[in-house]
């Protein structure tokens, strides 16, 4: 094989394991629709959400110190380190299912046993996800993804429509031994080595830090869902389940366009000067513009398709176009200020993106708690949050973009 072949098949290899949480969660999300009905969908979506919110703890706070020190761990240290992770990790999981009976007794969990197992095999499967990352085995990476879709649709198509509860059992059973499997050769390795590599002293904070921070950046779209369940009921959780699938895809190409501009930007502000790093800001925002427009049409189209296409009870549910075209206008706003998170993320700001975050989840949240206690539920009501996200999206970008401006006039003239 070429060099140049060689690289290309990296590079799919790559952009395939980065889409592959993505399109995954789109798969399951249709297949659980079709295979147990958009009420069970609303059911499984809510609970997922809770499980993904609460595994920002267990999960992607201790996935961010795996990318920051497996890659730089001695020589045949790797397994060690990762060790000592996953027991840190394994803590906070625990920790983390505690809070699943009181949102049960309070109607915000539907299946607080399977949630448990859901929030233990998806921390299992981000922690083995970043683990490969960090020693760039991407081929295995893929190869495990396809993998587990296969025993996700094999268990859906089979006995999702006799057993609900295949929704959670189809990705946390497989998930969980996989993570299980994992732990048990990390302890066989590590044992040879010396034993788990002890954690540096505020590990702990650092994992809960980097959870909080993504909390506050994507707090808003994860409690989309519970908030439609207790506004709406199940059926329209599981609209709103389906249109967040399908607009997440979206999100896959000017993120992917953020992170190509990335090195360049870094090279003109650090060697020269504003002006290119201007120049280099406006080619994006340029970009996206296209990107985004012509995205957001694409999917207009297909939802009018999808909408129109045989009986689509969940499509039909009243105000779901309008919810629909919130959520899509909330995504094409949320990403024409990319350029200016680019800046921030070169020079290494982090306070400033955090402050913006969080007024803008407070706004959300006090406007939410208006829907909730203003508005008659139903469709009207869950207009109503879509309308709020749109609003706080819009605050946020306004908010950022001003800050970014005063911090780098030269740069954001």
């Amino acid at each position: 094989m070429s060099p140049r072949m060689a690289q290309l098949l990296r590079r799919g290899e790559v952009l395939a394991v980065t889409a592959a949480p993505g399109g995954q969660r789109l798969v399951h999300l249709a297949l659980v629709q079709l295979a147990c009905g958009t009420e069970a969908l609303g059911r499984f979506a809510n609970d997922l959400s809770i499980a993904m919110m609460l595994g920002l703890f267990s999960a992607v706070g201790w996935s961010a110190l795996v990318l920051a020190r497996v890659p730089v761990a001695a020589a045949g240290q790797a397994a060690p380190v990762m060790f000592g992770l996953a027991r840190g990790a394994l803590l906070f999981t625990l920790l983390a299912c505690l809070p699943l009976p009181l949102l049960a007794h309070l109607g915000w969990v539907f299946e607080p046993g399977w949630t448990a197992l859901l929030l233990a095999g998806w921390t299992a499967y981000t922690l083995i996800r970043h683990f490969g990352l960090a020693l760039g085995h991407y081929r295995i990476l893929l190869v495990l993804e396809t993998l587990l879709v296969a025993v996700l649709g094999t268990g859906l198509l089979g006995l999702g429509a006799r057993h609900p509860v295949m929704a959670y059992a189809a990705f946390a059973v497989p998930a969980a031994l996989l993570g299980l499997a994992g732990l048990l050769l990390l302890a066989l390795r590590s044992r040879a080595l010396g034993g788990a590599q002890a954690l540096p002293q505020g590990s702990a904070r650092t994992a809960a830090e980097q959870a909080t921070l993504n909390l506050v950046s994507g707090g808003m779209s994860m409690i989309l869902v519970p908030l439609t369940v207790q506004l709406a009921g199940e059926r329209y959780g599981g609209l709103v389940a389906l249109i967040g699938s399908l607009t997440s895809v979206l999100l896959l190409f000017p993120r992917a366009l953020s992170f190509n501009a990335l090195p360049a930007l870094a090279r003109a502000l650090r060697q020269q000067g504003a002006a290119e790093a201007r120049g280099l800001l406006e080619a994006l925002r340029r970009s996206l513009f296209r990107v985004n427009s012509g995205l957001s049409v694409l999917a207009a189209i297909a939802w009018m398709a999808m909408a129109n296409w045989g009986e689509r009870p969940d499509f039909a549910l009243a105000g779901a176009s309008l919810i629909f075209l919130l959520q899509l206008a909330s995504f094409y706003v949320g990403q024409m200020v990319l350029p200016e998170a680019n800046y921030l993320q070169t020079v290494e700001e982090t306070r400033l993106p955090l402050q913006v975050n969080l007024a803008s989840l407070a706004l959300f949240a006090v406007a939410c708690g208006g829907v909730m206690l203003l508005l008659p539920r139903g469709a009207i009501a869950v207009q109503g949050l879509f309308a709020v996200l749109l609003g706080a999206t819009l605050f946020r970008n306004l908010l950022l973009r001003r800050a970014v401006q005063r911090r780098a006039p030269e740069v954001f003239a």
